[in-house]
């Protein structure tokens, strides 16, 4: 009975019979048999179901399976509490001294300390040196990333401060003729320009990127917009299909453009889409959550126009929700450093930098003489702009030109967007370093610079001392003393990093300790996509569209369908009320990682008295967790 009422205290041998007897009684269960001689009712065939998403029980499994976590977890803390009372109160000793005289404890005594004997000597001669090497390994990476940091750091600060030379002026620019004095005449100043607007199932925004870019400021005879839908939601096709509807009756060229498949994700949409533009001169990208100005195209297209070899224009992102949340306030210091900082320093340097996916436009010519858009990776968007440079195109980073968009406010949304953003540069760095090295019209050191500081630097050893230092080093010499990270390594580079992407979002500073540990706790997500990246794991191409709530919608001021955008805004915030609601997702990584966090900073402050460790051990392993759970976002 007590067998079948404890099966994890059954021995393996009878954990096979009872499985034996169940594959000849399907009716048997773990539970105890009834008495023969009073029988129990077989229930009814009609409630036996499959264990779908609920378990035979109702409840469903990732619940359960978590129950079943905690519960073990309890009872190995139980138990290491009873062991510590036991041995407090000497229980132990007392055993011990029953037992001393006995042959087989002395055995035993002496097997476990020629164990505990060798543990040690394995750990000073191989763990120890071994970690040391590896302090050594990261902290020149830490060097490495820290002089990348300080090389764009000091270009932006001396352009836009020192000088105060705008690096725009050296291209040329003549502002076009003025909306009210467009005639039949000077209309052929205007270029012929497609807005291309690639979305899929994004129905909260769908319809006022498209009445953004209908109310373009362009010529309608010179201008088309191309709704790129590869949308399989229903009620997302119907708002595309009215708003197309209804902007077609107002004389403006839309086409909608729809596929059978989404072969190539963004890329392929767009590759496809080339054939049916090849009258036009050039294509302005803008993703389903941005909001262009309408005289965007006014202060990007005669870029194209007067500098023949400009492959393409980008424009600096400005954000509606950047102070949502702390994750949207970390995310805005991100991306506030690599618009403001990087894009606007490699400009001014005449390095390479990468178009940014959106609110930008290209020049056809450019995209045909490059090879069109490619899906071999998961940033197509960098990928033509590689091909670009290394044919000897020039871009063109417009600072003073914003175009206002949406931070992912989920974690679950950022957490997709960060793989592919991390996977993305290592698919294409594997596939292109060659053709960097053999580019003809590009010099050494700027080779170098792609090589060693782009891609080997900024996307990838970036990630390694985010994991390995501060994910793995830090919270392992918490609990051997021996090994000792140079204190340059461990404060003067994280604070100068941290300093140095901070300055460019105003207000950023006070998020300082915020941003450090957010940052820290995306080190699994960015590593492993990373890797993924680098190495071709079957996750490699995954791509999922970045969920989109409509915080922006709102604001949209400039559209001549105001009111009904303002109808648009109301149902979008109550869409968004309704979302709020929802199931927590729990991430296995992040919560192993704070646990490990956690477990370190204890052992390194009660046993080694590494307390100093254990402060920032404390704070990552806390923010891991709340990551791990889910608690991170403006739900």
């Amino acid at each position: 009975m007590a067998d079948r009422a404890w099966p994890w205290l059954r021995p393996r041998h009878h954990e096979d019979e009872h499985r034996r007897l169940l594959a000849e009684d399907p009716a048997e269960s773990s539970s105890p048999r009834p008495h023969p001689k009073s029988p129990r009712a077989q229930p009814p065939s009609s409630s036996v179901s499959s264990v779908g998403p609920k378990g035979a029980s109702g409840v469903p499994v990732h619940r359960r399976r978590w129950v079943r976590l905690v519960v073990g977890v309890a009872w190995i803390a139980a138990g290491a509490i009873a062991l510590v009372y036991a041995a407090r109160s000497g229980h132990l000793d007392r055993a011990h001294a029953a037992l001393r005289d006995e042959e087989s404890w002395r055995r035993v005594s002496a097997h476990v300390n020629s164990f505990a004997l060798l543990a040690l000597e394995f750990r000073l001669l191989v763990v120890i040196p071994f970690l040391r090497f590896f302090v050594m390994i990261c902290a020149f990476m830490s060097a490495l990333v820290a002089a990348d940091r300080i090389f764009h750091f000091y270009v932006a600060l001396y352009w836009r401060w020192v000088s105060r030379v705008d690096p725009k002026a050296r291209w040329r620019f003549q502002a076009l003729p003025e909306p009210g004095s467009v005639s039949a005449e000077n209309v052929r100043d205007f270029p012929n320009v497609v807005v291309q607007l690639p979305m899929f199932n994004e129905k909260e925004v769908c319809q006022a990127v498209i009445d953004a870019a209908c109310a373009l400021d362009w010529p309608k005879s010179r201008m088309m917009v191309q709704v790129l839908d590869d949308s399989t939601c229903a009620e997302t096709r119907r708002r595309i299909e009215d708003k197309v509807f209804e902007h077609r009756e107002r004389g403006v060229n839309v086409q909608h453009r729809t596929r059978t498949n989404r072969g190539g994700y963004k890329a392929g949409a767009m590759n496809d889409a080339m054939a049916d533009i090849e009258q036009f001169d050039h294509c302005a990208v803008f993703d389903a959550d941005f909001d262009p100005a309408p005289d965007f195209l006014r202060k990007t297209i005669p870029y194209l126009t007067l500098n023949p070899d400009v492959g393409f224009v980008q424009a600096r992102w400005v954000y509606s929700n950047g102070t949502e949340s702390l994750l949207t306030r970390v995310q805005e210091i991100s991306l506030n450093y690599h618009i403001r900082c990087e894009q606007y320093a490699r400009h001014a340097a005449g390095l390479f930098f990468n178009f940014n996916g959106t609110a930008g436009v290209w020049r056809r010519e450019c995209i045909v003489d490059s090879g069109g858009w490619n899906c071999r990776t998961t940033v197509e968007d960098m990928d033509l702009s590689l091909r670009a440079y290394l044919r000897g195109w020039r871009f063109v980073f417009l600072d003073d030109v914003t175009c206002l968009n949406e931070i992912p406010a989920q974690y679950g949304a950022y957490r997709k967007q960060q793989h592919r953003w991390s996977c993305g540069p290592m698919q294409l760095w594997r596939q292109a370093i060659v053709d960097v090295w053999n580019a003809k019209d590009v010099p050494l050191a700027k080779k170098l610079y792609l090589n060693v500081f782009f891609f080997g630097t900024r996307m990838f050893a970036t990630h390694l001392v985010s994991f390995f230092l501060y994910g793995c080093l830090i919270p392992i010499c918490a609990t051997a003393p021996e090994v000792a990270i140079p204190f340059w390594a461990l404060v003067y580079m994280p604070l100068l990093i941290t300093l140095s992407t901070v300055w460019f979002t105003p207000g950023g500073w006070v998020y300082f300790v915020p941003y450090v540990l957010y940052e820290n706790a995306m080190m699994i997500v960015k590593t492993s996509a990373m890797c993924a990246g680098l190495l071709q794991w079957s996750n490699a191409h995954e791509w999922v569209v970045t969920a989109k709530l409509g915080k922006f919608v709102d604001k949209v001021q400039h559209s001549k369908v105001g009111e009904k955008v303002g109808r648009i805004a109301t149902a979008v915030k109550t869409a968004v009320v309704k979302r709020v609601v929802k199931k927590r997702n729990v991430y296995d990584k992040e919560l192993a990682m704070g646990c490990f966090f956690l477990t370190c900073a204890a052992y390194g402050t009660a046993v080694t008295g590494m307390w100093q460790y254990g402060v920032f051990l404390c704070l990552q392993g806390g923010v891991f967790v709340a990551f791990g759970l889910d608690y991170v976002d403006s739900a």
